[in-house]
């Protein structure tokens, strides 16, 4: 059973260790560099100073797993905005198992919103599994279109009235 658990402020060394692994993976991606002490550059504070931004554990089997970012997107001008899965990683042990899947759903169910999940085009791995859980989520209800601009794939769709 897959649970998502807020992350407090006071454990927030322990999604910094996991966005180290997030970047190491993407990395392949961003072609992205670690700095002179051989770590990412990561900052975090904007997740507890800033109420758009909620991040969440991912627990399996009373063991953290992953972790996921959902932004409340212009949450600062529009009372109704827009949710992105903003970031998303699961460990790769225990990928390719549906927890991933799992996860994702219990973050759309936890929000009735209009929803945006955004891959970059690189990132095969991703746009498929995206699409997968969307397609199946939304009953093939969804959009998705391609933003040269920004060279990625974004899908949309509301879970509001679900």
């Amino acid at each position: 059973m897959i649970q998502l658990v807020p992350v407090l402020e006071n454990s927030k060394e322990v999604l910094h260790n996991l966005y180290q692994l997030y970047h190491y993976d993407f990395s392949q991606f961003t072609e992205e560099d670690i700095n002179s002490l051989g770590l990412y550059e990561i900052r975090l504070e904007h997740y507890w100073q800033d109420p758009r931004w909620n991040p969440f554990f991912i627990y399996y089997a009373d063991k953290i797993v992953g972790f996921l970012v959902v932004l409340f997107e212009n949450y600062d001008i529009d009372p109704d905005p827009t949710h992105v899965i903003f970031d998303f990683m699961i460990l790769r042990k225990f990928r390719r198992k549906g927890i991933g899947r799992e996860a994702a759903v219990k973050a759309f169910d936890l929000f009735n919103a209009n929803w945006k999940v955004v891959q970059m085009s690189s990132n095969e791995p991703a746009i498929i599994f995206w699409r997968n859980v969307i397609r199946e989520y939304t009953d093939d209800n969804f959009t998705e279109l391609f933003r040269q601009d920004l060279n990625k794939y974004v899908q949309t769709f509301t879970t509001k009235g679900s």
